[in-house]
């Protein structure tokens, strides 16, 4: 019973999980990445030159390549084109 409810920090739960991220920890990577790409896009509108693409922040058990996110080869024009095609209609409402 003790030992189930370790907290995720033991060397316990480590030691079967690999590592210590709970939910919040993977919310809190989740957030510093989207803010992290809103202020590389926002400086790209304003024409601020020598930006880089941010990295995401590297998560417990992934490897580098074939992160959620990544696009591989597509182009970003490829990826907004197949994203397209899932938007709702915008039919006006009948009065």
């Amino acid at each position: 019973m003790l030992i189930e409810h370790l907290p995720p920090t033991s060397a316990f739960h480590r030691a079967v999980h690999g590592h210590s991220w709970t939910d919040v920890e993977y919310l809190l990577a989740i957030v510093a990445d989207r803010l992290a790409e809103n202020t590389f896009v926002t400086g790209r509108a304003g024409q601020m030159k020598g930006l880089h693409r941010p990295k995401p922040l590297a998560r417990p058990g992934e490897e580098e390549q074939g992160r959620i996110g990544d696009r591989g080869e597509h182009s970003t024009e490829d990826v907004v084109l197949y994203l397209d095609q899932f938007k709702p209609d915008r039919t006006p409402l009948a009065s």
